[in-house]
């Protein structure tokens, strides 16, 4: 599923944009100042935060449904927020934390069977590695607001599980309405991200499953998820300033004329490239 429909925000999505930005930027300075130590994390924005973009979703009953994932963070950037607003029926939304393969203690077998499942996005209670964490369930009724916080999307995943049995909200009925918020950073434009020797913006990832590199982003190349292309083997580490943005583009775009350090080789893929299904 690729986005093909883009539009301009409505209406509507600015008016409620507004709000639930004052919302969002006034529940990261919570954080920084309860959770962080008054700092905030390493490679988070500085800035307040400004949504430019929505998706929204509808899932139109209760069984429709999305599996575990993390947000791209192609144009996001490192440790982006999102507020993610519901409406109509109320839905469980799940997290849990991403483990390390070499913390589990599993067989390769089990292993690999992990990974599977997770890049198919598996809705089945299976016993894989990061089930071992546990899983945190949060109910969403009409006209929430969840934040999801600067470490969401490295360290955690999320899914709405299919309800077996729902309330009806009295206009939306069986259906909830997502919207998600997000800032896409100038930054992280295609125009100042690298492109790989197939031609296609690469994807930014984060390494989750080692321990020695976990934390760490790289570029790949996304050429196998577009129709008719084949994936090569381009993989580059990404290199950030303290503030996210990568060598020689400012928050607001490029400061400077970048270095273009092209580069080849193999790496840790985590998932293979999707888009952003919201929560």
């Amino acid at each position: 599923m690729g986005m093909q429909d883009v539009r301009t925000l409505t209406p509507q999505l600015e008016r409620v944009k507004a709000r639930v930005q004052e919302a969002v930027n006034r529940e990261i300075q919570e954080r920084i100042r309860t959770r962080y130590g008054g700092k905030k994390l390493k490679y988070q924005s500085p800035g307040p935060w400004t949504p430019n973009a929505a998706f929204v979703n509808c899932y139109n009953g209760p069984m429709e449904n999305v599996g575990w994932h993390s947000d791209q963070l192609t144009y996001l950037g490192p440790r982006p927020v999102i507020g993610s607003l519901s409406l109509g029926v109320t839905r469980e939304f799940r997290v849990r934390r991403i483990l390390p393969q070499d913390d589990a203690g599993t067989s390769a077998e089990a292993r690999d069977q992990s990974n599977n499942n997770n890049n198919n996005n598996d809705n089945s209670n299976s016993n894989s590695n990061a089930d071992l964490t546990g899983q945190i369930a949060i109910h969403l009724p009409h006209n929430s607001l969840l934040v999801m916080h600067a470490e969401m999307q490295e360290e955690w995943k999320h899914s709405i599980a299919p309800a077996q049995a729902i309330d009806p909200h009295p206009i939306a009925g069986s259906r909830r309405i997502n919207v998600t918020y997000r800032h896409y950073r100038a930054a992280f434009h295609p125009r100042n991200t690298p492109r790989c020797p197939c031609g296609i913006p690469a994807v930014l990832r984060v390494a989750t499953k080692k321990r020695e590199n976990r934390g760490r982003y790289f570029w790949m190349c996304h050429a196998g998820n577009v129709p008719g292309k084949e994936a090569c083997d381009f993989f580059r580490w990404a290199e950030f300033d303290e503030d996210g943005n990568p060598p020689g583009v400012g928050r607001d775009g490029p400061t400077e004329e970048a270095v273009d350090r092209e580069g080849t080789g193999s790496g840790e893929e985590d998932e293979p490239g999707k888009p952003d299904e919201g929560g």
